[in-house]
C-alpha cells in the first residue's frame, strides 16, 4: 500500500474515514488541553486546520521529531497519511468547503526543494515571495472574504517561511428558520446562572436525536445541504458537563448511530463567538514540547530550526438571514410534542459526511458572553422540555473559522512568542517561522437564504 502512494489518485471512503477518525481525536485531544474558563468561555477549532498545519511541518521533520508528530495527529498506523489527507481538499471541493494554501519563503532562505515540492504536491501549498506584513494579511482577507482582516501585527525580520493555510464553510441548512421566529430565550449557565439569547426557533423540526444513557447526553444532527451536518452534544440535566464528556466522546460513532428523523420543537441559539489562544502549553501537554526546544527539521532546511510558539484564532457565528414571513410559517407553544431546546452549555461539531472529517468542533458554555448574567428562575436550569413559542423554518448565516500560527526559530534560545516559528544559531538572522492559516472565506458575508458560515486560519512562521 505505501510503496503505491505516489500514483494512487483516488482513495477509498474507508481511508478517508480513517483520516477523519485521526483529525477528531487530534480535536478532543487539544480540547482536553484548552479548558474553558473566565478568559475563556468558549473553544473553538478547526481539528481540520490544525491537522493540515502540523502535517506540512511533519513534511519537514525527521527521526524523533516526524514520529512525535505522527503520533499526535494519530497517524502512526495510516499509511499514506499524507496523500490521504491532502487529497481531501478537492474531496471538499465537492461540498460547502473551501481550503487554499500558500507558501511564504524569504528571498535569499535556502530552503530544501524537495520540501517545496511536497508541500505543493501533497497540500498544493505554493511557494511566493515573502515580501511584507500587509502582502499576507492581504492573502488572509481575500480568502477569508475581508472577515480576518490584519492577521498579523508585523513579521520579524528573522522570519524566513511561511506556510499559510485556509479552509472556508457556508452552509445552508436543508431545513431553514424563519427569522421572524426568532426571540429571547434563557441560556442556563449552571443550575443559578442563566443569559439571554437570540432563539432560533422551529415547531417542526426534523432532527435526528440520540440520547446516549451512557454518555449522558442528547446527540442531535442537524444537517447542512452539501453533505455536511452540524452535530450538538448536549449533557443531559444534572448528568455531566461539557467538559467530561471529552474522555469518552467518539463523535464518528455517534454519528453512525443516530437514528432517522422525526419531527420536534427545537431551539437553537444564535451564536457569534471569536476565541484567540497560544497552543504552546496545550501541545506540551500532548507530547509536542521538544518541538519548542530542539526538534529536528532537518528535512526543511540544513540549519537547525526550533518551533517557538503556535496561535490559534477562530470565529464562529450562527445565524440567520430575514426573509419575508410565508403562509406556512406557524407559531406554537405545544406541551405534548417533543422538544430539543439548546439551552445550556453544548458541544458542537461540523462534521463532513461522507470522510466525518471534524471540520471545526467547540465547547460553548455562553453563546453571549457580552450580555449581563441573570440569575435563574428554573431552578433546574438545563431542562430540553420547556414550553416555548416556536416557529417552523431555519436560516443560518456564518460561521468563522479559526487561524493556526506557527512560527519556527532556528536553533536559538527562543523568547516568548504568540507564533509558531524557527529561528536560526545564535549570530545568524534568519528564523524560520512556519505559520499555518485555515480560515473559512466566504463566512461573513450575507447572503439570501439560511446559511452558516465557518472560517479558520492556520498559520506557522518558521
Amino acid at each position: 500500500m505505501v510503496h503505491n502512494c505516489g500514483r494512487q489518485q483516488v482513495f477509498s471512503p474507508e481511508e478517508h474515514q480513517a483520516i477523519g477518525g485521526a483529525i477528531e481525536r487530534l480535536g478532543i485531544e487539544l480540547l482536553k488541553n484548552l479548558p474553558v474558563g473566565p478568559q475563556h468561555l468558549n473553544v473553538i477549532l478547526s481539528p481540520l486546520s490544525l491537522a493540515f498545519a502540523l502535517a506540512q511541518l511533519t513534511l519537514g521533520a525527521r527521526n524523533e521529531t516526524e514520529k512525535l508528530l505522527l503520533k499526535s495527529l494519530h497517524a502512526n498506523s495510516l499509511p499514506c497519511y499524507h496523500h490521504i489527507l491532502g487529497s481531501l481538499a478537492p474531496h471538499f471541493s465537492h461540498t460547502s468547503l473551501d481550503v487554499a494554501a500558500r507558501m511564504y519563503l524569504r528571498p535569499g532562505f535556502e530552503v530544501k526543494l524537495s520540501f517545496v515540492e511536497d508541500s505543493l504536491s501533497r497540500y498544493q501549498s505554493q511557494p511566493v515571495n515573502l515580501v511584507s506584513v500587509e502582502d499576507v494579511n492581504q492573502w488572509v482577507e481575500n480568502v477569508t472574504k475581508g472577515h480576518i482582516p490584519n492577521f498579523l501585527e508585523s513579521i520579524p525580520h528573522d522570519v524566513v517561511l511561511m506556510l499559510m493555510n485556509a479552509v472556508y464553510f457556508k452552509g445552508e441548512w436543508q431545513t431553514q428558520f424563519d427569522p421572524l421566529v426568532t426571540s429571547k430565550g434563557e441560556f442556563y449557565l449552571d443550575s443559578q446562572k442563566s443569559v439571554s439569547v437570540n432563539m432560533m426557533k422551529s415547531a417542526h423540526y426534523p432532527l435526528r436525536l440520540l440520547d446516549d444513557p451512557e454518555l449522558g447526553a442528547q446527540v442531535a444532527s442537524f444537517p447542512f445541504k452539501g453533505h455536511t451536518s452540524f452535530l450538538i452534544v448536549l449533557p443531559l440535566p444534572g448528568r455531566n458537563n461539557v467538559s467530561s464528556l471529552l474522555p469518552k466522546l467518539n463523535i464518528s460513532d455517534l454519528y453512525r448511530r443516530l437514528p432517522q428523523e422525526r419531527t420536534m420543537q427545537v431551539n437553537l441559539p444564535k451564536v457569534k463567538l471569536q476565541y484567540r489562544q497560544e497552543l504552546q502549553e496545550a501541545l506540551t501537554s500532548m507530547g509536542l514540547g521538544s518541538l519548542f526546544s530542539a526538534p529536528d527539521l532537518s528535512g526543511i532546511s540544513d540549519q537547525p530550526l526550533r518551533v517557538t510558539s503556535v496561535r490559534h484564532a477562530s470565529t464562529v457565528e450562527l445565524s440567520e438571514e430575514g426573509v419575508e414571513a410565508s403562509a406556512t410559517t406557524v407559531v406554537t407553544s405545544m406541551r405534548s410534542v417533543s422538544l430539543f431546546s439548546v439551552n445550556s452549555p453544548f458541544l458542537f461539531a461540523l462534521v463532513d459526511d461522507a470522510s466525518l472529517v471534524p471540520l471545526f468542533m467547540g465547547i460553548v458554555t455562553n453563546p453571549a458572553p457580552d450580555n449581563d448574567l441573570m440569575l435563574n428562575d428554573d431552578p433546574h436550569g438545563n431542562n430540553t422540555m420547556n414550553d416555548q413559542p416556536v416557529m417552523d423554518n431555519v436560516r443560518s448565516r456564518d460561521i468563522n473559522g479559526e487561524h493556526n500560527n506557527i512560527p519556527c526559530n532556528e536553533a536559538e534560545p527562543a523568547e516568548g512568542s504568540s507564533t509558531h516559528s524557527c529561528s536560526a544559531p545564535t549570530g545568524e538572522k534568519e528564523q524560520l517561522q512556519h505559520v499555518n492559516e485555515q480560515e473559512t472565506s466566504k463566512g461573513h458575508k450575507k447572503i439570501k437564504g439560511d446559511e452558516t458560515c465557518y472560517k479558520s486560519d492556520n498559520s506557522v512562521p518558521a
